[in-house]
């Protein structure tokens, strides 16, 4: 249980434990999940092959090949930490090879890589990305038609740091902070290669849509 929600969680393997500094207080408990770990939660949904709980610090942490799911956002990394508060997402940190996926329609994504990225939650939802060293960026422009928002073109930047944010699940602003080097495409003019990065990887077939999902290999 999480305040007013509850947390699903499956994997091969269970260990659960006291939390050393909480032993006879009746507190917290540490839980550890290995092979083929999927959780489900109301406002977050995420696989990896190994997961740390700790339920004194609320922070979630996911190993080998993690993907996290907030909306209509999917983030993936080295490693992947996610910091609770009042039982919903709060934080998060991702360390090595961080990417994030947003679909901007059914065949293209707004996408977001750097070294390492930090980003903030608010109601659930991921709100901020900061992503850190060698960040890139795709990022698909939207105008106005006869009341219908469509794209019409794709930025292509690269920069030290960039910073993200995001509405309803989409990326809505791009500030290049340090040495940027952008080019804004019409879109059908863009280089084949320009609107998809290296390592975008889509993995909606694995993220748990429901708690029963979480049994599914």
């Amino acid at each position: 249980l999480m305040d007013s929600d509850s947390l699903f969680l499956h994997a091969d393997t269970l260990f659960t434990l006291p939390d050393d500094r909480q032993a006879g207080k009746g507190g917290h408990r540490n839980v550890t999940a290995y092979r083929n770990v999927r959780f489900f939660k109301s406002d977050m949904q995420g696989v990896c092959d190994t997961l740390v709980y700790s339920g004194a610090d609320s922070l979630i942490r996911m190993f080998h090949h993690p993907a996290l799911w907030s909306g209509n956002d999917q983030i993936t990394g080295t490693h992947i930490r996610i910091q609770l508060a009042n039982g919903s997402p709060h934080r998060l940190f991702v360390e090595g090879d961080g990417f994030l996926l947003s679909q901007a329609d059914s065949v293209h994504f707004d996408q977001v890589t750097g070294s390492s990225m930090t980003g903030t939650f608010s109601n659930g939802e991921l709100r901020h990305i900061l992503a850190d060293g060698n960040a890139r960026t795709v990022y698909f422009a939207r105008e106005n038609k006869n009341g219908e928002e469509v794209l019409m073109g794709v930025n292509r930047a690269d920069c030290s740091r960039i910073a993200v944010a995001l509405t309803e699940g989409r990326i809505s602003t791009v500030t290049f902070m340090e040495r940027p080097d952008a080019i804004l495409y019409p879109l059908d003019k863009a280089p084949a290669e320009e609107p998809r990065m290296k390592g975008a990887h889509w993995r909606i077939e694995e993220r748990p849509m429901e708690r029963a999902a979480i049994f599914e290999a």
